[in-house]
This record gives C-alpha cells, sequence and structure tokens, in this order.
C-alpha cells in the first residue's frame, strides 16, 4: 500500500498542506508521483472543470527545461488526483498550479508560492536545488507569464537563503541571483548591503570569471551605480583583451571614424584580431557604404567580393545599384553588385532581422534584386536580357501589390525590346487598379495609336476605358472627402514682387499648396506637386499658388531655395500666415483646392510620400470640381 505524503511547503518544511497531497512520500528521480488536489478551500472550490498545469525544474543553467506541461485531472468525488513522471536525471523538483481549463484565468496559486513536489536522494534527503530551483523558477523562467502574475520578491528571496543555508557551496550559483531579488526586495537600506555582498562576493574570487564581473555588472546598473559599472567593465576588458566588450570599443571606433583611409585600416586590423566576431557583419555594412560614398566603385566590388556570405548585406548592394543604375554610372560595377547578391541570397542562412517566413521574405528579396538586375540591364541598353529579369519580377496576377514606377519601366523596356504586345496584360492590369505612372500612360496610348487601324482618338477611348472603373471608384472616395467652407478673400505678394489676389481667379479652380523651405514633406512633394501643375499647365481655369507661409526666416531664403530648384512655381509670400490661418491650416504642407463658385472643396494635410496616388487625387478633385461636382 502507497503512502500519502501531506507535508509539503516551499520551503519543505513540515507544515501540512490539506488541499494537496502526494505519494511516494519522498519522491525520487524515475518514479512516477500520485497527488490528490482538494479545491475545497481554494479559489477554485466552485469549478468543477480543473487542470493541472507544471513544470520540473533544475540548477539555475538548466532551467531551460521549466516548460509548462499540462496534467490531466480524475474527479474522484470533492477531489481531483492526478500523476506526473519524474525523469531519470537532470530534475530536482516539481511546480504546479491549477486553473478551470476552460476559463484559464481562474487559477489556484496557492497564495503565489505553487505547489511544490520536491525530489529526494536514496537516503531521503531533498536534494539540493529543490528549493532554489523554485525561485529559478520564478526569476529564469515564463511559467508565472501564464498566471498573469508577478513573483513576490520577499518570497524568492526566503527560498533563496533556505537554499544556501542548507547547501552553502551553492553559493557561486545563486549569489547573484539571490542579490537581484534582495534589489527587487528594496527593503531600506537594501542598496548599501548589496554593494557590500557584491564587493565581498568578488573579494572571494582571486580570478572571478567573466560570467561573475557580468553578473556583478548587471547588479550595480539595475541600482544605477555606474560608476562602477565602468569600473567593472575595464576590469573585464583586462581580464579578456579580445572579448565581446573590446570588440565592441574597437567597432565602435571604426564606425565613429571620419577619415575614409584610417577607417580602412581600423576595419582590416579589426578584421586580423577578430576574425569571427559577432560585429564583423555590421561593420562590413559600413565598410560597404563607406566605399560608396567616397565613389570608390571598383574598390567596392572587390570588397564585397570577397566577403563571406554570412557577411554580405544583400539589400544594402541592392540600394547602391539600384543607385548606380538610376544615376547612370559605373553601370558595368553595377551589374557586378546585383549579380553578386542574387548569388548570396540563394545560399544565405536566415538574417536576424529577417521575418518568421524566412522562404516569403527570401522570395521578395530576390524580387527586388531581380527588379534592380533589370533596371541596370536597362540602363546600359541590354533591353532583350533586361526585359526577361523583369518578367521575374511582374506579376500580372497581383498587380495591386505592384510598384507604378516599376511598371513603367518595364513596358518601356518591352517597346524597346519588342515585347510590347507580351507586357500588355500586366500594363492594362496596372492601369486597372491605379498602379500606372503618367509616364507608362503616355506610352502605352503612343504605342496604341501607331497600331494597325488605330488612331489617337481610338487610344484615348481605349485608355479611357482601361481607367474607367478604378476612376469611378476614386470618384467616389474623393466625393466623400470634399468640404464646401467659405474661401476667405486674399491678396498677397509673390517672389516677383507681382500682387497676388483671389478676386483675379473669379471662376477658376484654384489650388493653394501651403509650404516652407525647412518643412522636409513640403519640398518631398514637390516633384509630384510639379507632376500635377504641369498636367493643367495649358488649361486657363486652372491656377496653382505656392504659399509660403511659416517660414520664420528672411524672404531671401526662398528666394535661394528657388532658384536652386527647377520648379515653376508662383510663390506668394505669407509672411504673417494670415492667409494659413484663414484657410485652417494646422500643419504644413497642406494642401486646399478651391472650386469655381469660391468655396473651399478639399483640403489635404502632409505627405505621403506616394508621388503618382498624390498627382492622381489631386488631378481627379481638379477635374472634377471643373465639371461642377
Amino acid at each position: 500500500m502507497r503512502l500519502t505524503f501531506c507535508t509539503l511547503l516551499s520551503l519543505v518544511t513540515t507544515t501540512t498542506w490539506a488541499q494537496f497531497c502526494f505519494s511516494p512520500e519522498k519522491p525520487q528521480l524515475g518514479q512516477m508521483v500520485s497527488f490528490t488536489y482538494s479545491p475545497q478551500t481554494t479559489p477554485l472550490a466552485k469549478d468543477s472543470t480543473l487542470e493541472g498545469r507544471f513544470v520540473r525544474y533544475s540548477t539555475p543553467n538548466m532551467m531551460q527545461i521549466s516548460r509548462p506541461t499540462t496534467v490531466t485531472l480524475v474527479r474522484q468525488g470533492a477531489d481531483y488526483v492526478g500523476e506526473i513522471y519524474i525523469p531519470t536525471k537532470d530534475v530536482t523538483g516539481t511546480m504546479l498550479f491549477f486553473r478551470n481549463s476552460k476559463q484559464p484565468q481562474r487559477t489556484d496559486l496557492n497564495n503565489g508560492q505553487f505547489y511544490v513536489i520536491p525530489v529526494c536522494d536514496a537516503s531521503g534527503r531533498i536534494v539540493p536545488h529543490a528549493t532554489g530551483g523554485q525561485a529559478s523558477v520564478f526569476t529564469r523562467s515564463h511559467f508565472l507569464n501564464e498566471t498573469n502574475t508577478r513573483f513576490d520578491p520577499n518570497w524568492v528571496v526566503t527560498l533563496y537563503n533556505h537554499e544556501l543555508a542548507q547547501n552553502p557551496d551553492l553559493q557561486s550559483l545563486y549569489w547573484s541571483d539571490r542579490l537581484a531579488a534582495l534589489i527587487k526586495q528594496k527593503k531600506p537600506g537594501y542598496g548599501p548591503k548589496v554593494k557590500a555582498e557584491i564587493e565581498s562576493y568578488l573579494a572571494s574570487r582571486p580570478n572571478p570569471t567573466l560570467t561573475e564581473l557580468t553578473d556583478a555588472i548587471r547588479l550595480y546598473d539595475s541600482m544605477g551605480d555606474y560608476q562602477k559599472v565602468n569600473a567593472l567593465r575595464e576590469r573585464q576588458k583586462v581580464a579578456e583583451p579580445a572579448g565581446s566588450l573590446v570588440q565592441k570599443d574597437r567597432a565602435i571606433a571604426i564606425r565613429a571614424q571620419t577619415d575614409w583611409t584610417r577607417q580602412k585600416a581600423a576595419y582590416e586590423a579589426f578584421v586580423h584580431e577578430f576574425p569571427t566576431s559577432s560585429h564583423l557583419s555590421d561593420l562590413a555594412v559600413i565598410m560597404t557604404n563607406g566605399y560608396f560614398k567616397n565613389n570608390d566603385i571598383p574598390g567596392l566590388v572587390t570588397f564585397v567580393e570577397q566577403q563571406p556570405t554570412t557577411q554580405t548585406d544583400v539589400l544594402v548592394l541592392n540600394t547602391i545599384a539600384f543607385q548606380l543604375a538610376d544615376e547612370r554610372r559605373s553601370l558595368p560595377e553595377a551589374e557586378q553588385l546585383i549579380k553578386h547578391a542574387i548569388t548570396v541570397l540563394k545560399v544565405h542562412p536566415k538574417p536576424r532581422n529577417a521575418s518568421a517566413n524566412w522562404e516569403a521574405e527570401k522570395q521578395n528579396r530576390q524580387r527586388q534584386l531581380m527588379n534592380t538586375y533589370a533596371r541596370v540591364l536597362e540602363q546600359q541598353g541590354k533591353y532583350t536580357e533586361a526585359y526577361t529579369a523583369y518578367q521575374e519580377v511582374i506579376n500580372p496576377d497581383d498587380a495591386e501589390a505592384s510598384d507604378p514606377r516599376t511598371n513603367e519601366r518595364y513596358f518601356l523596356c518591352a517597346l524597346r525590346a519588342n515585347h510590347a504586345a507580351d507586357a500588355l496584360p500586366m500594363t492594362e492590369a496596372a492601369i486597372q487598379v491605379g498602379k500606372a505612372t503618367p509616364g507608362l500612360k503616355t506610352a502605352l496610348h503612343d504605342w496604341y495609336a501607331k497600331q494597325p487601324g488605330n488612331t489617337p482618338a481610338k487610344a484615348d477611348t481605349y485608355l479611357a476605358n482601361l481607367e474607367a472603373d478604378i476612376k469611378a471608384d476614386q470618384r467616389d472616395e474623393i466625393q466623400e472627402k470634399l468640404i464646401n467652407e467659405p474661401a476667405p478673400a486674399f491678396t498677397l505678394t509673390d517672389l516677383l514682387g507681382r500682387t497676388i489676389s483671389s478676386s483675379a481667379f473669379k471662376g477658376k479652380v484654384i489650388v493653394l499648396d501651403f509650404w516652407a523651405t525647412w518643412c522636409g514633406p513640403c519640398i518631398a512633394s514637390f516633384p509630384a506637386m510639379q507632376q500635377a501643375q504641369n498636367r493643367f499647365q495649358s488649361d486657363p481655369n486652372v491656377r496653382f499658388l505656392f504659399v509660403n507661409t511659416r517660414e520664420g526666416g528672411p524672404v531671401q531664403r526662398v528666394h535661394n531655395f528657388m532658384e536652386k530648384h527647377p520648379y515653376n512655381f508662383v510663390v506668394p509670400l505669407d509672411s504673417q500666415q494670415k492667409v494659413s490661418n484663414a484657410y485652417k491650416v494646422q500643419g504644413i504642407p497642406t494642401k486646399v483646392v478651391i472650386g469655381p463658385n469660391g468655396r473651399v472643396r478639399y483640403r489635404q494635410i502632409g505627405f505621403s510620400g506616394d508621388p503618382e496616388a498624390t498627382v492622381n487625387e489631386l488631378a481627379l478633385v481638379v477635374e472634377m470640381l471643373k465639371e461642377g461636382k
């Protein structure tokens, strides 16, 4: 007959828990433990669907075994019984709590101390770590996350103290965890006490290990004693001259070096001294960008091709190669770089910053690289090869996820490679879902008009039919954005000294763009605004005014800006912010459109960063207002 042992407290004393009993009385490794749980006096007294959750624990460095597991409970009258197996090694105890299986937030945590089954040795003595391991469950595992509670630092300190009183030889394993618990406990005078114990412990170790120094640093850091932290870090550097701290300092110095020649020399020395450093990947990116910024493109190619694949950032190479292609410089080298990136990606392990679905992200990166490869080939006049590369990027079945500028380059490349008809499905799909640039629409229109039997008028109809649905949807969306407010009259002077008065624009659509030279989004939106203005440049009933406001500096700054940039804007000066205030401008850039009836019909703050979307929406607003919408 098996005896039932009901004398368990988390400190393994002789206090009785009536609600939890287990047998055998002194469980050992490799045994099955049966237990009885009586919930009548617990928070689960009125619950009927119960289950247990438990973790096994061991020494502090073995807490990875603390994976929460469910134990099935079988009801016997008013009680519940279950069984837990104790493995044959690496376990010093088990901790449990009970909960309603259908309402997991309803729990019995035994007042935050959980229910514990300690492991005993052959003589019946509680094994070392049976108590300290409980504290480690609280401080080194995620078991409490399931219960949405925090551990009681007073209880954890008690557990550590009991373990060390029974097994003082375990001091080196528990000292820092115990002191961390004392810090969380925050009893009066804890700071000096903890610091004294840190110094005492380190003094007792003639040659503290790097782990011990790191633990001491962590403790001092949590108390805000940064002088001690820095002193111990210097001590770590002396103890480990090739260690992580020294490497980190050297890496930071390389990053901060502004002299290119010295930066290269420092990097080469670092690679020689620390060939397996974890900082090499980040430093390789720094050097890659360094070669590019210093316009040493041949040197960049040589450097990149010498790097291990694990230290090669293909997205950085992609960015550089694309910029070189866009600027039409070093095109053969740009081709080498992007080809190398494509080769590396095929064997590249999952990067630290990759998403959980690496295979899907890898395919996305492959498309990015192929897009750049196609651009590089195209800029070199290799249109047939570029068209083939673009076909790996383009997906007519997913036009909504496509990039308008890529769509334009694809069709223009197809034209030059005599594959325009083959590229037609994607081009039409892009226009139908609003993913086409004005340049793409123009190119398609002109090509279509030149086909046998076609005319410019037929091309107009063809393009209008392609855009009909998306324009209808966009018009519906814009209709909901339209407002109807009075348009305050204004008179301003522009940069050329001309008087600009709203009264001169009666019956016209007026687009006001409120901006300042210091406003990044304002300046970023100007290329799109230039496109929008160009679209209506021959229309006498549409006027664009770029009202400079909130400048906060001399007018000459505005003159200088406009002289340096090729925008043919009319720039009225709202130096007192009277007009911007009258038009309820809360931030810049703000676009305001006044209808032919002299009423404010549209107001948009900010810039989305999408030039095509900005141009299309603004153009539709103007067209709708001209139609009297």
